[in-house]
């Protein structure tokens, strides 16, 4: 059977007819001629003009047929193989995957997409003959068979199906397909009732299931019209009491028109709303700006207007807001030193206590680091010249890499040390995009000033002007020359001018860490003294505080909650954690660990929500669960391209079947598009050489002619 998958483009055969008319306007005309032997002539001419008829219609066939095979290669055709029919009467062994995904939950015509899935596979159960053997598979982020193998208990497939419900998880069609196979044994039919999201059924690959039969059953004909919020950032991620909040909420447009929505921020003492314009099948960002008076956490939400899928219309978050944050500051300088760069970036960060930043230094040198001050710190600047002890730098490297900020002022012989130590310790995890090489001193008496500036985005963003701001004033009289920093360069946020690296961000585990490659003190730079200095750094330590993304946790999937220790260091705390699902339902619940921070590991949540974790009786943080964003993409998966013609199981069919459950096209299609192009290629280069070579003859004979007369 010949069918075409993009019947639309059938309209280019009316091109056909182009080479036709222009060979009509374009023949010349005939023109009279009066001369004594036209007799002659026409004697002479009488062979070759037939033959000049028989060349110019054979190049418009040739032309003809390479528009046409164009057209129809544009139009995508296929050749449908016939399936593998079974006897009526026969039994049969089936498998019937259902798809309870997310996505399954949208409306069409009032009816939930799952619902129809669910009444179509009651219908198949109710038409098989007496004897057949069946099994029920719900797809969701695991494979949930209704029962664990093949059974003749049809009724009772029948009351798995009456009750069930779709989930809020992304599906997992691999999962589901393996499923199938494994209760099937290597033979039978597995038929498939889904809505085909693209999301999900991407990856799919059928060549695997050898000896299987599918039949796959859209559920809808277009896909849902959707809208859903599917990412939120926060910065600083852990802000101060005061401190304004910055939270930047993704909204991604899964239809084909332009669509203005409003976003509505609800939390405690703040309720906003901002508006958010996306293009078809792109996404927006809207900004919400506010600030919380006092710390704990604070659990919030976004939400959207409803549409056919309001399931990711709602996104939860918290903010975990501190009372004041407590950086520990390392130099061996000398602490009665007011000259050196310890001293400038402490009185940077904290001018007095009664500056009001809410930010506590505490300044060590490497040989009164303790345990204790590591552990109480929530963010550590290493300042050179400092020689750190091993434990110390082992210590920090797993601070950071469970997220505390790092920031490291690279001036004087130990700062290649200093990144050698913690490159090792973490075991290249925390490291600069670039190598140190030797100090430098610049050649001009005021300094060397910065080259280039990042303040498009990032950090610096706040000093943007033509000129760079003010910070292309400041000079700086010695640094490290350093390697291009290669695949890492959009780390880097400042150079000089012989391609060093002045200051970059960097990830490092699950932090961050910042690099500055200049000296901070008076008499080697102009950063000390400048006005900009201080915002500069609480800048830069923002940025470092900002963990982006919130609500990593799907429903369906294991997750787990990191919650800071409500007991003393020495005390035994042994009292059980709670976590209490959004409808109060408490969750399994283990500790993985017990430290500073205490590890829970939750059972796979039902829904997205806060969930509540409770220590001694007490509400001590909340855990956030949302959709998978991946579930807002509602486009269709064109079917046909799961069906190519490598992706045919071995010794097993695919078909697929409407809605209204008829065969609509069986076995696996056979492109035909690539044999098309090929002719359409083969008919150009055809007429091309043909030209050629007639050209070539008759110029042959006209010299041999002209040979002829000569003589």
């Amino acid at each position: 059977m010949f069918g075409v998958t993009h019947p639309w483009m059938l309209v280019g055969l009316a091109a056909v007819g182009l080479p036709v008319l222009v060979h009509f306007l374009t023949r010349p005309r005939p023109r009279t001629i009066r001369f004594p032997t036209y007799h002659l002539l026409v004697q002479a001419g009488g062979g070759r003009q037939s033959m000049h008829r028989l060349r110019t219609w054979i190049v418009l066939a040739l032309r003809t047929l390479a528009i046409a095979a164009l057209a129809l290669a544009f139009a995508r055709p296929y050749l449908k193989t016939p399936s593998a029919d079974v006897e009526p009467g026969e039994p049969r062994r089936i498998v019937l995957v259902v798809d309870a995904s997310m996505s399954m939950r949208a409306v069409e015509g009032g009816v939930p997409l799952f619902t129809k899935a669910r009444a179509q596979a009651a219908d198949l159960l109710r038409s098989l003959e007496k004897g057949s053997s069946a099994g029920v598979i719900y797809m969701g982020a695991t494979a949930r068979p209704a029962l664990p193998a093949l059974s003749r208990n049809l009724s009772m497939l029948h009351e798995s199906l009456a009750h069930a419900e779709p989930t809020l998880e992304k599906g997992d069609p691999v999962a589901a397909l393996a499923e199938a196979k494994k209760m099937l044994g290597g033979s039978g039919g597995v038929y498939v009732f889904s809505d085909f999201q693209r999301t999900n059924w991407g990856p799919v690959s059928f060549a695997s299931y050898e000896g299987l039969t599918f039949f796959l059953r859209p559920v809808t004909e277009r896909a849902a019209d959707n809208v859903g919020i599917v990412a939120v950032e926060k910065s600083p991620g852990e802000p101060i009491e005061g401190e304004t909040i910055e939270l930047t909420c993704t909204v991604f447009n899964a239809t084909p028109e332009k669509r203005l929505e409003t976003v509505r921020l609800d939390m405690e003492g703040v309720t906003q709303n901002a508006d958010v314009e996306t293009r078809p099948y792109s996404s927006g960002a809207a900004t919400f700006s506010f600030s919380l008076p006092t710390a704990g956490y604070v659990p919030g939400r976004l939400s959207l207007a409803r549409d056919d899928l309001n399931d990711d219309n709602v996104h939860y978050f918290k903010v975990d807001v501190r009372r004041a944050l407590e950086v520990l500051l390392i130099s061996d300088a000398e602490p009665d030193d007011s000259s050196c760069a310890a001293f400038f970036v402490e009185l940077a960060l904290s001018p007095s206590e009664y500056a009001g930043t809410g930010i506590t230094v505490t300044r060590r040198n490497s040989q009164e680091v303790d345990e204790a001050s590591l552990e109480r710190a929530d963010a550590f600047f290493i300042v050179a010249p400092v020689q750190l002890r091993g434990e110390t730098v082992e210590r920090i490297a797993k601070r950071v890499g469970d997220g505390a900020p790092l920031a490291c002022f690279l001036d004087g012989p130990t700062a290649p040390a200093i990144v050698n130590a913690l490159e090792g310790a973490s075991q290249g995890a925390i490291s600069p995009p670039y190598e140190l090489q030797r100090a430098v001193t610049s050649r001009e008496p005021a300094g060397e000033r910065l080259s280039s500036v990042r303040t498009t985005s990032g950090p610096l963003k706040i000093f943007a002007s033509p000129d760079q701001g003010d910070l292309g004033d400041i000079a700086f009289r010695r640094h490290y020359l350093t390697t291009a920093p290669g695949a890492r360069r959009e780390e880097v946020l400042a150079e000089y001018s012989d391609g060093s690296a002045a200051l970059a961000l960097s990830p490092a585990g699950r932090g961050s860490a910042i690099y500055a490659n200049f000296p901070v003190e008076p008499a080697a730079g102009d950063l000390a003294g400048h006005p900009l200095f201080p915002s500069m750094l609480h800048e830069l330590l923002r940025a470092l505080r900002t963990t982006g993304s919130a609500g990593d946790n799907r429903p369906g999937m294991p997750w787990g909650i990191n919650v800071l220790a409500t007991g003393g260091k020495d005390e035994e705390d042994t009292d059980p954690y709670v976590v209490l699902a959004p409808d109060g339902e408490e969750l399994e619940t283990f500790v993985k660990a017990r430290a500073r921070i205490v590890e829970l590991a939750v059972a796979a949540p039902a829904s997205p929500g806060h969930y509540v974790v409770r220590h001694r009786g007490a509400d001590v943080d909340v855990g956030v669960v949302n959709v998978d964003p991946k579930e807002t993409d509602t486009r269709q998966l064109d079917i046909a391209s799961l069906l190519e013609a490598g992706e045919r199981p071995k010794g097993g069919t695919i078909s697929v079947v409407d809605t209204e459950g008829k065969l609509v096209s069986a076995g696996v299609p056979k492109r035909l598009w690539p044999l098309l192009a090929a002719i359409a290629a083969g008919c150009l280069a055809a007429e091309m050489l043909l030209l050629a070579a007639w050209r070539k003859r008759h110029s042959l004979a006209a010299a041999i002619r002209l040979q002829g007369r000569a003589r």
